[in-house]
């Protein structure tokens, strides 16, 4: 069986998935070029729609049942509060694709919604193109594709493990705090 390939994104195509997913509450922000891409980035061979968006109205963005998870990866702050999206703020959304018709498909709804992670210059990487920029350094462990940019003149990488979005700086990364693969505790005979 040979894998299917990965059609480029379509404006249109684009413009109708932002319909779906934010009805009417955020837009493409046409200051970035390109503004929208896809790769595979939570490793489940399904592609994915990554969009450059600007928020339009605010209370929606913000609604506290919201179908989509805002985070800020380069925050130290925990997860579990949801940060408040602001006016003018610049966002990434990730809309995760499945099935054949990946990100394309009507029922493709689940996004993550990233604060402080618009840079310059982004560009989709593969996990081997990463591991080779970024030879002889700790490493995370990407799930799938990355988002290699620039923001505030740091090279870094966008990546998703753990079923969350993380941010990679070279210079800074000590390594993951959690140990991967150990979730539960062996019983203890009696």
């Amino acid at each position: 069986m040979t894998p299917s390939v990965a059609l480029a994104p379509k404006p249109a195509e684009v413009e109708n998935k932002i319909k779906t997913v934010f009805k009417g509450a955020a837009v493409l922000d046409p200051n970035h070029n390109p503004n929208y891409f896809s790769g595979d980035f939570n490793g489940d061979a399904s592609q994915d729609l990554v969009v450059i968006l600007k928020p339009v109205k605010l209370d929606e963005m913000n609604r506290q049942y919201a179908p989509w998870l805002v985070r800020d990866p380069r925050s130290s702050l925990s997860t579990r509060a949801r940060p408040p999206i602001e006016k003018d703020e610049t966002l990434l959304a990730v809309i995760h694709g499945f099935g054949t018709n990946d990100w394309r498909d009507p029922d493709a709804t689940q996004t993550f919604l990233l604060k402080n992670v618009v840079g310059h210059n982004l560009k989709v990487q593969t996990g081997k193109e990463f591991i080779e920029a970024n030879s002889g350094r700790k490493l995370p462990r990407p799930q799938g594709d990355l988002i290699g940019e620039t923001i505030d003149g740091n090279q870094g990488y966008l990546y998703y493990a753990t079923s969350n979005y993380s941010w990679y700086d070279p210079k800074t990364f000590k390594g993951d705090e959690s140990s991967p693969g150990v979730f539960h505790k062996t019983r203890m005979k009696q």
